[in-house]
């Protein structure tokens, strides 16, 4: 079965199942985040979000790499941006690139609880 078809499937379901499928495939991924010796990202208990942290910030891993590449932004300006050590950034890029599909069922999760709250996502054009 395809991706696109799981996720056809998973819409025909009442919105507390398709919550409960998403928390299933989450917590499946990474029930806990593999204890690495990481320097800098620490887990932090959350109700379905199990991607690391900064340590000492409110500041998920996915956040800097999604302004990376929305910015274009080098390692060094991501560094001076967040005002982080360069080898944070480099721990950060290190742990987004090997956990992509926990990353972008987290964004995917979050995108779908907004939109169940009725948040428009997407900009409207003023006309």
């Amino acid at each position: 079965m395809s991706l696109q078809q799981l996720k056809e499937k998973a819409c025909q379901l009442s919105v507390s199942d398709r919550l409960a499928l998403l928390s299933a495939i989450v917590q499946s991924l990474q029930t806990t985040p593999e204890i690495e010796n990481w320097q800098y990202l620490i887990a932090r208990p959350h109700p379905w979000r199990k991607q690391l942290y900064i340590k000492g910030r409110k500041l998920l891993a996915s956040s800097i790499c999604r302004d990376m590449t929305a910015n274009q932004m080098s390692a060094e300006q991501a560094s001076e941006n967040w005002d982080l050590p360069l080898d944070a950034i480099y721990e950060v890029i290190d742990y987004c690139e090997n956990n992509q599909e926990l990353l972008k069922l987290e964004a995917e999760e979050e995108r779908y609880r907004l939109e169940v709250k009725g948040v428009q996502l997407e900009p409207t054009n003023a006309a």
